[in-house]
């Protein structure tokens, strides 16, 4: 695996000419102190293009060194990650309902973002806004017309720091596969097998070969039964990355599985961290408001409104940026640095020629893909008995749902008109299935549709044991994720997509650093270690572009920290066999079912 994906060797030799040409002692010595509280920064000045936890990830770690920032966000500050207010539904001197763009969860792997989240300052709380996460207790696998499977969370079979062995990791997944999802114990033990190849497996053939491969090929999940598909292919990969078990990368979702199997069984999470972890409030009470007006106490300055249009280049560095403000108006924005923290589907747009003649190399982007993965609320006049969260794993538009009442510290009769006691915060993460009543997928239908198959499919999952858990009577109102725009038309359109890791996508996603001396990338979209779409990916990739910033600076300020994922020890030593093997172009030494057995592996790909 990548260690530290910062920059390639092409990349840096072209940063030490260049700084060297800038007359870098000069700079860096505008940096290194960290600012004073209270005190107006002074040393360079840094346009963040980007309000999401990228951005505000890398403000955060600039402006504790000293750098002048501004951040350029188009929409609202938080991203994907914030709260949105239901428009209108504030009355009686309550606060508006809270909705989101889709339910998040902190997994206990979530090393970079925790450490960020520990330096925002929270009243009465120690640790700052890490403080608010609360444990969930159990996750809930719903079927529709079969029973339903509680696991408990922490998971019974973990061993905390015990050493496994081959045998031994099998034999614990097998097990706990069975008894939380009733899977017979044949499909199992072989996807308990595939996990164990992937585990042992180099990172040479995880770039190289793995990348390559899709998850569903990777499970053989065409030859097992329906239940195996919809837990470990299909589920998997449109519950966690909003894409299809055919096209995700084996890569991508190989390494976030196995990081989410070593939290389960104790390892790898942070010191307090724990396999799912949510905010005891809205996002925005309890992470995104006390994030910005700690940048502000900072220095940081924030233009919210303005759209980045275009990029312009001056002697291969970035002179100015256009943006447009809400007025209409377009104006250009200078700064000595530039780290963009734009979304995919808005940053390639930026891609003009003259972008591409500095860097030809950023072009590859072009190919990255986007789908829909966007949340519906469901406002209740009671509260449900459900614990943690629920995977309604037979639903043909991939739900999967969260009751926040059962976690919040604030009471829903603050919001809205004080009647709403609960949320089932629901997230769509299929959007091109037909439904069951509507017989429409959800792409095609009107916001009233959609909610109503929404409702209905989740309906079928809860009250098919004849327990009437979710009643018409309970629904007050719903609120469709407004990033949806012109349902039921042609016209439909999402502006506000995921990013998917489908085969082959590692090669088109670029590093932090450029080859334009000035510009540095992050979002979740970029290189990182976690290689998923996640908060965790954007606060990690805003940490190597604020890395190699300093790197070309010539900054004597403390680089930012990089967490990884967790890498068994007791296994190091099969991944070195692993590696020779994967030289010889042999498969794996516990794989008996490969994919590619008989064909000539792809050459490994470089990683840093």
């Amino acid at each position: 695996m990548r260690r530290n994906p910062v920059h390639t060797g092409r990349t840096r030799r072209q940063f030490l000419r260049d700084t060297a040409l800038a007359g870098l002692a000069t700079v860096s010595g505008l940096v290194g102190a960290p600012a004073s509280a209270g005190a107006a920064p002074s040393g360079p000045r840094v346009a963040v293009l980007g309000g999401g936890v990228a951005g505000l990830s890398a403000a955060l770690e600039l402006a504790e060194r000293n750098f002048r920032v501004t951040v350029y966000e188009r929409k609202e500050l938080g991203g994907k990650a914030r709260s949105i207010p239901v428009p209108q539904s504030a009355t009686g001197g309550r606060g508006p309902l809270p909705g989101e763009h889709g339910f998040r969860f902190f997994p206990g792997f979530y090393w970079n973002l925790g450490d960020t989240m520990r330096r925002i300052p929270f009243t009465g709380n120690q640790q700052g806004t890490w403080s608010n996460l609360v444990h969930v207790r159990a996750y809930r696998i719903s079927r529709s017309g079969g029973p339903d499977f509680t696991v408990p969370l922490p998971f019974p079979f973990s061993r905390d720091s015990v050493p496994y062995t081959p045998e031994s990791l099998v034999e614990t997944i097998a097990a706990g596969i069975v008894e939380a999802f009733r899977l017979p114990a044949q499909e199992a033990v072989y996807f308990a097998r595939r996990v164990l190849v992937y585990v042992t497996s180099c990172d040479e053939r995880r770039f190289g070969q793995w990348e390559h491969v899709t998850w569903n090929d990777f499970l053989r999940a065409d030859k097992m039964s329906q239940d195996y598909r919809r837990l470990f292919a299909d589920g998997a990969t449109r519950n966690l990355v909003a894409t299809k078990s055919r096209e995700a990368s084996t890569h991508t979702i190989g390494l976030i599985s196995e990081a989410i199997i070593w939290s389960f069984l104790g390892r790898g999470n942070e010191p307090g961290g724990s396999v799912d972890r949510v905010l005891d409030g809205p996002t925005n009470e309890r992470l995104i408001e006390p994030w910005v007006a700690h940048l502000r106490a900072l220095g940081v300055e924030f233009r919210v409104g303005d759209k980045v249009e275009r990029f312009h280049l001056t002697d291969n560095r970035i002179s100015a940026v256009t943006v447009r403000e809400p007025s209409g108006q377009t104006r250009t924005v200078t700064a000595d640095w530039f780290l963009s923290a734009i979304p995919v589907d808005r940053f390639v747009p930026l891609l003009s020629p003259e972008v591409l003649a500095a860097d030809p190399d950023l072009g590859r982007a072009c190919q990255l893909r986007t789908d829909w993965m966007n949340g519906l609320m469901f406002y209740l006049r009671r509260k449900l008995p459900l614990t943690g969260h629920v995977n309604y794993v037979d639903s043909p538009w991939s739900l999967i749902s969260s009751n926040e009442a059962q976690f919040w510290r604030r009471s829903f009769r603050d919001y809205g008109d004080g009647t709403v006691l609960d949320c089932l915060s629901t997230v769509i993460s299929d959007w091109v299935t037909v439904g069951s009543v509507i017989n429409k997928p959800a792409k095609e239908c009107t916001p009233d549709e959609i909610a109503q198959e929404v409702w209905a499919q989740i309906k079928a999952h809860l009250n098919d044991t004849g327990d009437d858990t979710l009643t018409d009577d309970l629904l007050h109102s719903w609120f469709l994720d407004p990033a949806i725009t012109g349902s039921g038309t042609p016209n439909v359109a999402n502006s506000e997509p995921l990013f998917i890791q489908n085969v082959g996508s590692w090669a088109n996603r670029p590093e932090s650093a450029t080859a334009i001396r000035n510009l540095f990338l992050a979002g979740d979209w970029v290189r990182t270690n976690v290689n998923v779409t996640s908060m965790e990916g954007a606060n990690e990739s805003a940490r190597q572009a604020v890395n190699a910033l300093l790197d070309a600076a010539g900054s004597v300020a403390p680089r930012c920290s990089l967490h990884g994922l967790f890498r068994p020890p007791e296994f190091e030593h099969l991944k070195s066999v692993d590696r020779a093997r994967y030289r010889r172009q042999l498969p794996n030494l516990f794989d008996n079912d490969d994919p590619l057995r008989g064909q000539i592996l792809a050459e490994p790909t470089k990683s840093n």
